[in-house]
């Protein structure tokens, strides 16, 4: 009996351990944005100057400059269809400007989409720290049952790294 209990001794902490290294490990996730998702969570154009007075503009017989500088000036932004573009082009404004405004779009919602990878970026970081945090104060507090030291820089999958990537 007394030999029984010896090896139940023996093997219970080698289970315990065995359940604790089998943990399911999660994969991380991709978050997609369909077209709806995406032109919600880009800042919408703000047109100072509206696209009636840049036609007006060019049937005056401004320069595509003169137009540009104005437009830029003003800081207007414009999101535009393929129709309001062959529109525009019908009334006259030139096709420098027609570049200029879809050109300076792109180059906005680039920018946004870098200022939200930045977000995210740090809102990573701060989590790895808080992670690594916990994991190191687990490796300081006193175990209550003999175990291996946690290893708070894996590199695999499960990882805190892992997670934010």
């Amino acid at each position: 009996m007394l030999r029984v209990r010896s090896h139940l001794l023996a093997v219970l902490p080698a289970l315990v351990l065995a359940a604790c290294a089998g943990r399911a490990v999660e994969s991380p996730t991709i978050e997609r944005l369909g077209a709806e998702q995406l032109e919600a969570r880009l800042s919408q154009p703000v047109a100072a100057l509206p696209l009636e007075q840049v036609v007006a503009l060019a049937k005056q017989g401004l320069p595509a400059t003169e137009i540009i500088a104005r437009i830029t000036s003003s800081a207007s932004r414009y999101r535009l269809s393929a129709g309001q573009i062959l529109d525009l082009a019908r009334q006259g404004v030139p096709l420098a400007v027609l570049d200029h405004l879809v050109s300076a779009e792109r180059q906005r919602i680039f920018e946004d989409m870098a200022d939200e990878l930045k977000q995210r970026d740090q809102a990573c970081r701060e989590r790895i720290e808080l992670e690594v945090g916990a994991c190191r104060a687990q490796s300081v507090a006193p175990p209550l049952v003999p175990h291996p030291m946690p290893n708070c820089f894996p590199l695999g999958p499960g990882s805190p790294y892992w997670r934010c990537m």
